[in-house]
């Protein structure tokens, strides 16, 4: 709220938004021995993080697990003293493709989007022959030349084929951001795909790099936290001094008031030498309207789609036996209501009680938002529906079911998104110490959330309140 400065006055700072961004932003600035107050919408901090406890289950209606490759996520667990409450992967990782009417096991050594093992790969009844010899010309194409951002499906035709851009690339990368591939930038998602083309291809890489990547002791590829990822959100806001975050407070207008910022929320206003903006794009986008027209147009320029959650509890009883792995992807062209399936129990059987198969179910997307957009009641009819025809189940019901509607709650990073923020940096050069951090920019998992927050932490400590000429620099955290 708004106070006197003191003779040696502390940084003072406000977060808009307590998802995981937002609060790690929060932690780190308190570290700093910045003032801090955490601003949250909703009545609940976390944003898409949440967990519930349905029938003895841990239960995820927002990410399950997060990779380990990137390590900040990794850290903040460690950082926080939970390493203890670590959960790794179970050790069949097996993923299938589900292809005319059928759920085809990815071939053995398939990384990524190309083969490190032959023989799994040749003798994969996934592709056709077609398409084998296809992929297998690909270390042969010269690389892009003259494109300044190109579409994921366009990247994927042009170095693989259309073959694997409809079974493979579309359903297992499009869909990490809920994507339509002919307009995901490549750019902005998968980056290391255009480096692995100038070292000499796809193929090429993944065979060189493949085997030599050491499988580190006790870490997977995906972890998680035994009892819910939601533990890490108030193991972080215990982090935090009593009372610094405030929920049910919208900021309804950020504004500049005697060299100071102020934001406008319905319980008052507070004042800051800097903003760290982790709410999505498009919650920002209506705060900032009245402070600067054009930065509120060019952060509704991000596209956000809308998915569901739904978890299928079953009694392991009645329900027939799961195929092997974790888990399967269905190709939008399939015009099935599901883009993808964990097998919940079997990724991490320790969040499971014994006697119980859970499933987890993947809705909506750009290009097929309907289905995630209808009632609860709806979405869970249309899983049942269509998870029972995927693998080839009757007369078994579900003893219990847990689903969650995110409406356009999904950044799509399509073609043109580099230019985007660009552009976004150009406004924000005209508002220091408005820093934007969060999955609407660059990275839409755990391991990106974390990175934003404690760069946005960094940004915003290089101010000092009470002296207007260290303003902190603006930016994209």
């Amino acid at each position: 709220m708004r106070s006197r400065r003191s003779d040696h006055p502390s940084r003072k700072v406000v977060v808009i938004g307590a998802g995981i961004t937002g609060l790690v932003a929060a932690r780190e600035l308190v570290r700093r021995s910045a003032e801090v107050v955490v601003l949250e919408a909703a009545p609940r901090t976390g944003g898409k993080v949440r967990t519930e406890v349905v029938e003895g289950a841990t239960v995820e209606t927002g990410p399950d697990s997060f990779v380990t490759l990137k390590p900040e996520m990794l850290e903040l667990v460690k950082e926080l003293g939970m390493q203890d409450e670590l959960v790794c992967t179970a050790p069949d990782p097996t993923v299938s493709i589900y292809k005319d009417g059928c759920l085809v096991p990815l071939p053995a050594g398939m990384n990524l989007v190309s083969p490190t093992k032959l023989l799994p790969f040749a003798f994969s009844t996934l592709f056709s022959m077609r398409g084998k010899l296809r992929m297998a010309l690909e270390p042969l194409l010269p690389v892009g030349k003259g494109l300044e951002d190109e579409s994921l499906a366009d990247f994927a035709r042009r170095r693989l084929g259309t073959e694997a851009l409809d079974v493979l690339v579309g359903p297992m990368l499009a869909g990490i951001y809920a994507g339509d591939p002919e307009k995901m930038s490549i750019k902005s998602t998968f980056p290391q795909l255009l480096d692995m083309e100038k070292r000499g291809g796809l193929v090429k890489s993944m065979w060189l790099g493949g085997p030599k990547r050491a499988r580190r002791e006790g870490i997977t590829t995906f972890m998680t936290i035994k009892n819910g990822l939601s533990r890490v959100i108030a193991a972080l806001e215990r982090s935090l001094p009593a009372g610094t975050v405030r929920t049910d407070c919208p900021a309804q207008a950020v504004r500049r008031h005697g060299g100071r910022w102020e934001v406008v929320t319905p319980q008052g206003v507070f004042e800051a030498d800097a903003i760290v903006a982790a709410a999505p794009a498009p919650a920002l986008a209506d705060a900032v309207e009245g402070l600067d027209p054009e930065l509120a147009i060019r952060l509704r320029e991000i596209p956000f789609v809308s998915t569901a959650t739904t978890t299928l509890i079953y009694d392991a009883a009645t329900f027939p036996k799961l195929p092997k792995g974790f888990g399967f992807l269905i190709p939008r062209e399939s015009g099935s209501t599901l883009s993808a399936a964990t097998y919940s129990s079997s990724k991490f059987p320790a969040r499971s009680p014994e006697g119980k198969v859970v499933i987890r179910a993947f809705v909506g997307g750009a290009g097929r938002e309907e289905p995630a957009e209808g009632s609860l009641t709806r979405i869970e009819e249309r899983v049942r529906e269509d998870l029972h025809k995927v693998l080839g189940i009757k007369g078994v019901s579900p003893i219990a079911a847990k689903t969650a509607r995110w409406i356009k709650g999904n950044p799509q990073y399509n073609v043109g998104h580099v230019r985007r923020l660009e552009r976004l940096g150009s406004c924000l050069k005209s508002h220091p110490g408005l820093i934007l951090a969060g999955c609407s920019y660059w990275g839409v998992g755990l391991p990106d959330c974390v990175r934003s927050g404690r760069r946005a932490a960094e940004l915003a400590s290089s101010v000092r309140s009470g002296r207007e000429h260290d303003a902190v620099r603006a930016g994209l955290a």
